[in-house]
């Protein structure tokens, strides 16, 4: 089945995220869950073999540490949280629940929280989708990456394709109302015609929402290894930028708009808990590998869970602590704005923060809006559609001609134009 394209491929069925969604995102919680049945070719993120001692290791670290992290939490309602991985679904019932009581001990959610858990097809089975519901989760991810079952064995899954259909009926069956379906394009042996078939199928399942990233070899990864060496050959970027035309115009037709550069979602379908990152907004990091926004600090965890979980019997609180700057944070501000389809917008920050913003990009952003690497809109700027798969080239241009023109104070450059 092929999807069929409009004549003006990258022109968004609407722009994203939707103000509404936008309000919502408050301050999220984040939850590493470092386990997988079987590790993907191409994954570089902290993950390990699934055993009963290693669960018993991490869900007692996890106590300590929300324990250690609720007094500088007290009096947040977190807004979101989201349960990443490795796999949060390779928890067993039981495990999952004693997680969630750590949590919900040590934490305060709003009454409308988003709790969104990522799972493996393979992995959704009647028993974990009660506990998940049982337990507040509104939201599944899961990874699909590919339907075609030569691609799905070259990048390391275990799941057959016709799988991710019979864990969303099942999840649908179960009450869940909010799916999100992840793919992947642009690794090697993907062709135009596999990927048109995959976006056919993973449409024909209806999510709320869909994420799609562009293949990156990892030097740490066996796919990553084997690309860097040669072994295997990546499409060229000319494929693999057609490969990103097709997918936001087949699913622009199919009513999901672009509201961050790989991420779609249908009218008030976007995450809310991604949005907490790209607005720049707190957010708290529990488990191996876990990153915090917190009081104007950066903080990040030990990798591995073993290093992990002695350093929180130890009493060592992070692996890594950096105070925000005024650069660092105008910085992260046109970095992760940028990636929105709405773009920059002023009212999405402090008074403070924007001017911090303006002081440093000014110059570079009146530029590019001349050079129409930006359009300018009435609350900031954006990328142009056409140019949102270069988004990161966009954005290191403006980083390179802003730190040019550093120091810059003139504010008067990035007014709206008549």
């Amino acid at each position: 089945m092929e999807p069929h394209l409009p004549d003006h491929p990258l022109t968004p069925a609407r722009e994203g995220p939707a103000a509404t969604v936008r309000a919502q995102a408050g301050r999220g919680l984040y939850v590493h869950v470092p386990f997988c049945a079987q590790r993907c070719s191409y994954c570089d993120f902290s993950s390990g073999t699934l055993s009963a001692a290693a669960v018993e290791r991490y869900l007692s670290a996890i106590e300590i540490e929300a324990g250690r992290r609720a007094a500088g939490a007290a009096g947040t309602r977190f807004t979101s949280v989201f349960f990443g991985g490795g796999t949060p679904s390779a928890l067993s019932g039981r495990h999952f629940r004693r997680l969630w009581s750590a949590l919900r001990s040590h934490f305060s959610f709003s009454g409308d929280a988003e709790i969104t858990l990522e799972a493996n097809p393979e992995s959704v089975k009647p028993t974990l989708l009660d506990a998940w519901a049982e337990a507040g989760v509104n939201r599944l991810s899961m990874g699909a990456q590919s339907f075609d079952p030569e691609e799905l064995r070259g990048l390391g899954r275990i799941h057959g394709p016709g799988r991710p259909a019979e864990a969303f009926a099942l999840a649908r069956q179960h009450g869940f109302r909010r799916l999100s379906l992840d793919l992947m394009f642009g690794f090697p042996g993907q062709t135009q015609q596999t990927w048109e078939s995959t976006l056919a199928t993973a449409r024909a399942l209806e999510p709320e929402h869909l994420s799609a990233y562009c293949f990156i070899p990892e030097a740490e990864t066996p796919l990553g290894q084997a690309t860097l060496r040669g072994e295997v050959s990546l499409p060229g970027p000319e494929q693999q930028a057609e490969s990103y035309q097709r997918l936001v115009a087949y699913l622009g037709n199919a009513g999901y708009a672009v509201y961050e550069t790989s991420n779609f979602a249908r009218p008030d379908g976007e995450c809310r808990h991604n949005l907490v990152y790209w607005l720049r907004r707190e957010y708290l990091g529990l488990g191996p590998s876990a990153h915090s926004l917190w009081g104007g600090v950066r903080m990040g965890n030990a990798y591995a869970l073993e290093s992990w979980a002695a350093a929180l019997e130890g009493g060592r609180p992070w692996a890594t602590m950096e105070p925000e700057s005024e650069r660092s944070r105008a910085d992260e501000i046109v970095m992760l704005g940028l990636r929105l389809g709405t773009g920059l917008e002023r009212g999405d920050y402090s008074a403070e923060d924007w001017r911090g913003v303006m002081e440093r990009y000014g110059r570079a952003l009146a530029r590019a809006v001349d050079e129409h690497r930006l359009e300018q809109s009435a609350e900031g700027f954006r990328i142009a559609a056409g140019h949102r798969f270069v988004a990161d080239d966009v954005i290191a241009w403006l980083m390179a001609a802003a730190e040019r023109h550093a120091p810059e104070h003139d504010l008067t450059l990035c007014e709206a134009r008549p």
